[in-house]
């Protein structure tokens, strides 16, 4: 199946050029159920840039749908839940749920079930119903690179689609590559569409991360495809991605662009970026605050995306009240693949994979437990090891205000390599529903609207979605060897 490369102009009409060209909706039954799986990760106020699926290509996407007769249309997510944040709030700050109500859309939080118990190679799992039960399901992640897997593009995407437990489990194994590739054997997307509006570097989010503007959509029936596309344009050669890789070797496939039919936008060398995958917070995050003395080694992918986050923000906030400062020689341990050799050394470790792996507090050591930690305990710990005590009780209550200050929306927090972000390359209107609509589809939309609010009438939508959608047996999209627990 061939992997159509369009320049992203009008989010309608270039989604209607990429998904005819590939033709994507050849499966695709109007009176069917359509599932859209965007990237709304994270719920908590960083610049989405490259990191969250843009509104606009979403709104193109159910209007397109909505052409095609389509009326029984949910969109579906499970953000990360971090420092009280969570799917609702994703779809709301991205205003998805404005979305909704004017097209007659469910939404749906994966986080909250009903499940489906599978077994990924000995590792029992729980994946979200609605997702297994759709007979459509479309797969809408953005263009970026993850510091964990290379890559995040629609085969990682589909990983939100497991219950919160599932998730850390995912990363507790050492097995995150293989374990991603198992969920892509028995979970296919109907149709694979990445949102290149904005690229990422060094993501998987902008604390660390870099966006770049890049005005593409790329889209396939065949998922692995597009994501060899995609790895290819981002500059990352696909046959390094693990479970890319698997995925070719079980299925007989080559993992290169060069392999795979594409149309539209052909020239896929001159779309070739080279973006870092590997991030380092050194040089993203302490050099540029003038801090020193302190340092954080990459911690593989044994680390989970929520503690990778939560500490990331953390040594933002701190960072941000204690700028071109020397901490002497401290390190900050996570996950469970790094072990200290060095004795005497100020060290914290974060997390419970990294306590596990290094042993008890010692006099130079400073245990946070947690999976993730809070944030208030990360910072407590910070403030401890690498301040006076004086000072530490003069931070900490600061930074912990203006976080919360921005989880409320009363203070905008922002760090300084998000200055970059106010030049015209990055464009807020992306994550905000449009003022306008074709008059067809508005004529269509308010219809379906009807029939969704006929649907229930109790409760709010997100939750409506959760529990009315069933259907079919999730059989359909589960592998013959798949059995239910």
């Amino acid at each position: 199946m061939a992997v159509s490369i369009v320049k992203l102009v009008d989010p309608l009409e270039s989604l209607r050029r990429a998904v005819a060209l590939c033709d994507g909706f050849a499966k695709l039954d109007s009176h069917g159920k359509v599932l859209v799986k965007p990237n709304v990760s994270i719920g908590f106020r960083l610049p989405p840039y490259g990191m969250t699926t843009t509104t606009s290509v979403l709104e193109g996407l159910i209007q397109l749908l909505i052409e095609q007769g389509c009326s029984d249309i949910s969109i579906a997510e499970g953000s990360i839940e971090i420092l009280g944040f969570n799917t609702k709030k994703g779809f709301e700050r991205t205003q998805i749920d404005r979305l909704a109500k004017r097209y007659g859309v469910r939404l749906i939080d994966l986080n909250r079930g009903p499940f489906q118990q599978i077994d990924l190679g000995g590792l029992k799992v729980q994946i979200s119903r609605p997702a297994l039960d759709a007979d459509f399901l479309i797969n809408v992640p953005v263009l970026k690179t993850h510091a964990l897997t290379k890559v995040s593009l629609g085969f990682k995407n589909l990983k939100g689609c497991l219950g919160p437990t599932s998730k850390t489990k995912f990363h507790g194994t050492n097995r995150l590559n293989h374990l991603i590739y198992l969920l892509n054997e028995v979970m296919k997307s109907d149709l694979t569409i990445i949102d290149g509006t904005y690229m990422l570097e060094m993501g998987p989010d902008t604390v660390l991360g870099k966006a770049y503007r890049k005005d593409l959509v790329i889209a396939s029936r065949d998922g692995f495809a597009c994501d060899v596309v995609g790895s290819t344009i981002l500059g990352i050669d696909p046959s390094e991605v693990t479970y890319l890789q698997e995925f070719a070797e079980a299925h007989g496939r080559i993992v290169n662009a060069e392999a795979i039919e594409i149309l539209g936008d052909k020239d896929i060398h001159a779309l070739r970026e080279r973006l870092r995958w590997k991030p380092d917070v050194t040089e993203e995050l302490l050099t540029p605050a003038g801090v020193t003395g302190l340092s954080i080694p990459y911690p593989g992918e044994s680390l989970c995306s929520r503690c990778y986050v939560m500490l990331c923000l953390a040594v933002a906030a701190f960072i941000n009240e204690n700028p071109n400062r020397d901490f002497g020689d401290a390190v900050i341990y996570c996950g469970k693949d790094l072990k200290s050799e060095e004795h005497g050394r100020r060290t914290i470790l974060f997390g419970n994979c990294a306590i596990k792996n290094h042993g008890p507090e010692t006099s130079t050591s400073k245990a946070v437990k947690g999976c993730p930690p809070q944030l208030p305990t990360t910072l407590s710990a910070l403030c401890s090891v690498l301040l006076s005590r004086p000072r530490a009780l003069r931070v900490m209550p600061v930074a912990l205000l203006k976080l919360a200050g921005a989880g409320i929306g009363i203070y905008d927090y922002s760090l300084p390599r998000w200055n970059r972000y106010r030049s015209g390359m990055f464009d807020k209107k992306h994550f905000a529903l449009s003022r306008n609509r074709p008059r067809e589809i508005y004529a269509k939309s308010n219809q379906q609207l009807q029939v969704a609010q006929g649907r229930a009438r109790t409760g709010s939508a997100i939750e409506r979605g959760t529990t009315c959608v069933t259907g079919k047996s999730a059989s359909k999209r589960l592998a013959t060897n798949c059995r239910k627990e």
